[in-house]
């Protein structure tokens, strides 16, 4: 919980607390929280005049590897950006023989996902179980709108720097705790080469300083075709990802991000229409022992729409 009084007005009383309940008998499982997204670092850069800039992280195979035989059940989880985020979604990746194009990797269900995201209403929501397995990769992309902003953003602990992250509730809890991914300094290189020769790429190479990405971006003419190409360059780019818990030993890895061959594809919603649409103008139908008496209802109720349609095109 953060608490913010930038007037410094006096005599603020807040009455938010927690409530410990105690059972006498302890679960069979204890629950853990497993952080993921992009580290809280300064080489995370939001450009200035963006609508919707997209930033991903993932927490890499070498890190889920690492997890019981039988997955972790994913049953609630903590969407968590600063004021500029607008839409996060968790995704859930797996390698599979069935996938047969590009990286042969599929995408199932998102695991949590918000489109709507407003930093002043965060909550943790609870969510039909998801089972994650050794092996599969959970990727992170948050979505966020810098119109209001002049500078480039970068990522850190301040409400005006930024975050990518999920705090995932899960079952048997183990050892992990945090599981995290950020772009290497090469991934820069595709966009930096369009403003600065290579000696001053090296120098942003060797010295990735909060203060230094700060002079060379914010030197930069930020257009939307700028956005785009930052944004392509480190999505497709090397990252560097890590994992660590109190009882896993730090585990480090470099590689692209993940590939997606097969996407998600959320099934067709279907609607239910009622067998009838109101009471029949005709007294001696029985609804319930009529089975066309829905369908003369809605004919009734076409063409009387139509009819004031046609009235009223007249009288216009």
């Amino acid at each position: 919980m953060h608490y913010d009084n930038p007037n410094r007005l006096s005599g603020v009383i807040d009455s938010s607390g927690v409530t410990f309940y105690y059972i006498d008998t302890p679960r069979e499982h204890d629950s853990g929280i497993l952080i993921v997204g992009q580290a809280v670092h300064h080489t995370m850069i939001i450009p200035p005049k963006a609508r919707d800039y997209t930033i991903y992280s993932f927490c890499p195979t070498d890190c889920t590897a690492l997890f019981p035989q039988d997955g972790i059940r994913v049953f609630a989880n903590l969407l968590h950006t600063h004021l500029l985020g607008v839409s996060l979604t968790v995704h859930h990746l797996r390698a599979t023989d069935q996938c047969r194009s590009g990286s042969g990797i599929e995408e199932l269900k998102p695991i949590d996902s918000n489109p709507l995201y407003d930093f002043n209403f965060q909550e943790g929501v609870h969510i039909n179980e998801v089972v994650i397995r050794p092996g599969d990769t959970i990727m992170l992309t948050c979505t966020y709108n810098s119109e209001n902003r002049n500078t480039v953003t970068l990522g850190g602990e301040s409400t005006h720097e930024e975050m990518c992250l999920s705090f995932l509730n899960y079952y048997p809890r183990i050892g992990m705790t945090d599981c995290y991914s950020l772009p290497s300094s090469q991934s820069f290189t595709q966009f930096l080469s369009r403003h600065y020769n290579q000696s001053k790429i090296d120098s942003f190479n060797g010295n990735p300083s909060r203060s230094n990405i700060n002079k060379i971006f914010n030197n930069i003419t930020w257009t939307h075709e700028e956005t785009e190409v930052l944004e392509n360059s480190l999505s497709t780019g090397s990252q560097y990802s890590f994992c660590y818990g109190p009882s896993v030993a730090y585990t480090d890895t470099r590689q692209d991000v993940p590939s997606i061959g097969c996407p998600y594809e959320a099934p067709p919603v279907m609607l239910e229409c009622p067998d009838s649409v109101g009471p029949t103008t005709n007294p001696t139908t029985d609804p319930t022992t009529d089975p066309t008496s829905g369908a003369v209802s809605l004919i009734t109720l076409s063409v009387t729409v139509l009819l004031f349609a046609m009235i009223a095109m007249i009288l216009i």
